[in-house]
């Protein structure tokens, strides 16, 4: 079984534009230090804890996607959008267990990453 790790690496390397590269080897690096969360249409993620300031990212496939950031009782923390496919981020600051409840048209991918 190949090393995922090496692999990523290897296929960042080999990206020609210099930028693109330095992204794809900052995107390798914060994958190992984040949670990550996909689906398809509505999707309620997993519980995850807080307990220093965590950058929330959500990206969208499609034209809509609205994200809920909800507390462990269920109470909407805040309310984000995405119009069209791209990527959003939200700075969770305050300490606590959250998840999220996101209604999309397309597939999605949230993350959280630590120690941002």
């Amino acid at each position: 079984m190949a090393d995922p790790v090496a692999a990523g690496l290897n296929a960042c390397r080999q990206i020609a534009s210099d930028a693109r590269r330095l992204t794809c080897f900052d995107e390798l690096a914060a994958a190992e230090d984040a949670e990550e969360f996909t689906g398809s249409g509505s999707g309620v993620t997993p519980q995850f804890d807080v307990v220093a300031p965590r950058l929330m990212t959500f990206e969208s496939s499609d034209a809509v996607m609205v994200v809920y950031l909800l507390n462990e009782r269920d109470e909407v923390v805040q309310n984000l959008h995405r119009g069209g496919k791209g990527e959003g981020s939200y700075l969770i600051e305050m300490p606590g267990r959250y998840h999220v409840q996101v209604n999309a048209t397309g597939h999605w991918k949230i993350r959280v990453r630590r120690g941002r």
